[in-house]
């Protein structure tokens, strides 16, 4: 299926112009309505993904997942609705997106999504999507650590003045999407999509039923910390037509950072083709607790500008300014039958209080550690055996509910190693005896041999608490 009028707009351009131009259409044309079924490239929605020139199979975490990877849906924890207007090749075409998702109990995640495409220089031509999609959570994978989407999409197309009457088509997704959380914080998240894994297209005037060619999508993404992430996309066309193989979309890549504790976001991105240059992309957002805009340009030297608004709103989303009180930065010292744990929130989030939970390797499910709610951010678990590994996860407690989870963090309870002991013991001796320098001295020196043992760091505590106030009173002596 041709664009008309094609050859005229053709006319203006040079010869090497024409052959790129043309290239690309005939690409996107190549079977009926295939730029509305391809993802990713110039076609991409998404104000935010395409900021990142759609390098967010991986990432996934607004309604523009419905897109890119139906199993990004479970992580957006609230109702959302998003809208988004597009311009594309100096508004030669034009494009609007609608997305709304709604989490229902026991984790489903559902999604609608309406996608038109209209071109400009093409009377009454459009091509329109609608899509259901659903996701939800692997059980045998804890922490909601592996997800799975799908998505079940209608086209209906008109050509327009072309006098080819009307297309329409049916398909189907499947998306993965894993996070491995680290205990600093930083997560690593691994996403594969087979789009169009079931999809056909239809000429109404003739009857004429194609395949429309699947595409399998890897993409990785790593987060520094809470506001910083770099992600990249590796698309493959299954396909033996070199018109569709040939043409492929090699790699997406960006890069995102959000300053003023999460409310401005900027990002960065580029994508490479194979007969035509790459392009760059670069985007901004302002959010608050239950809204956001973003915008996003790209520049493609042949085919020319894209430009791309869209707003979100994020329904009971808590007061304005909110930032998720999510425990990070967990810390954690070791002693005999003891375990520390130290962790940090956000700047400008607040929480009620802190419960701690934990599992060993022989038990299923994690239990409380302790039963009051935690006012501080650390804590003493005393009891646990030596040797045996513990599992443990942090929440915040907001508004009288569990609602945010540290990354899983491991550790095992130990006596003080034994070349760290003999510093350890003189250091106590000469606490006892009120020898406070050289005390202090034997518990730095056991200290460099054993840098993460409870009672040695308690001891060094105590002893510079001595120095500056005072002998402590002998309970709290070791």
């Amino acid at each position: 299926m041709r664009i008309p009028n094609l050859n005229l707009y053709m006319k203006t351009k040079s010869n090497l112009q024409r052959l790129v131009v043309f290239s690309f259409f005939f690409y996107l044309s190549g079977s009926p309505c295939h730029a509305l079924f391809d993802r990713g490239g110039i076609l991409g929605v998404g104000t935010r993904a395409m900021g990142l020139s759609g390098a967010f199979t991986a990432v996934a975490d607004d309604s523009s997942a419905a897109y890119w990877n139906p199993a990004g849906l479970v992580q957006i924890n609230q109702p959302q609705i998003l809208g988004m207007y597009g311009s594309y090749l100096n508004d030669k075409n034009r494009n609007l997106y609608f997305s709304f998702q709604y989490p229902l109990p026991d984790d489903i995640h559902l999604a609608i999504s309406t996608n038109n495409l209209f071109y400009t220089d093409i009377s009454g031509s459009h091509e329109d999507q609608y899509t259901g999609s659903v996701a939800i959570p692997m059980d045998f994978v804890t922490e909601k650590r592996l997800l799975f989407g799908a998505n079940f999409r209608y086209l209906f197309a008109d050509t327009g003045a072309s006098g080819g009457g009307t297309v329409q088509g049916t398909g189907v997704d499947l998306g993965f999407l894993y996070r491995q959380p680290f205990k600093d914080n930083t997560e690593l998240k691994a996403g594969l999509v087979l789009t169009d894994l079931s999809t056909a297209v239809r000429y109404d005037s003739t009857g004429v039923e194609q395949p429309v060619p699947s595409v399998l999508t890897l993409g990785l993404a790593y987060h520094f910390d809470p506001y910083t992430l770099v992600s990249s996309d590796m698309p493959w066309t299954l396909s033996n037509d070199s018109l569709f193989g040939g043409e492929d979309v090699r790699i997406r890549g960006g890069v995102e950072h959000w300053f003023f504790d999460g409310r401005l976001g900027l990002r960065a991105g580029f994508i490479s083709f194979v007969t035509l240059s790459g392009e760059f992309s670069i985007g901004a957002s302002y959010r608050s607790a239950d809204w956001s805009v973003d915008y996003a340009y790209a520049n493609h030297p042949d085919l020319g500008n894209d430009h791309r608004l869209s707003a979100s709103y994020y329904f009971d989303a808590g007061p304005p300014g909110q930032i998720e009180p999510k425990p990070y930065m967990v810390q954690s010292l070791v002693g005999d039958g003891k375990i520390y744990l130290k962790w940090d929130i956000p700047e400008g989030s607040k929480a009620d209080g802190f419960l701690v939970y934990f599992r060993t390797d022989d038990m299923k499910d994690f239990q409380r550690a302790k039963q009051e709610l935690l006012q501080t951010k650390y804590c003493l678990l005393r009891g646990a055996k030596n040797g045996m590994s513990y599992h443990i996860i942090i929440r915040s407690v907001v508004e009288g509910q569990e609602k945010y989870a540290c990354n899983e963090w491991v550790v095992t309870a130990r006596p003080i190693l034994d070349d760290a002991k003999k510093y350890y013991d003189e250091g106590v001796s000469d606490f006892n005896q009120d020898k406070i320098s050289s005390a202090l001295y034997q518990a730095h020196k056991a200290e460099e041999f054993d840098p993460n043992n409870y009672d040695i760091k308690n001891l060094i505590r105590k002893l510079e608490t001595t120095h500056h106030d005072g002998l402590v009173p002998e309970e709290d002596r070791p």
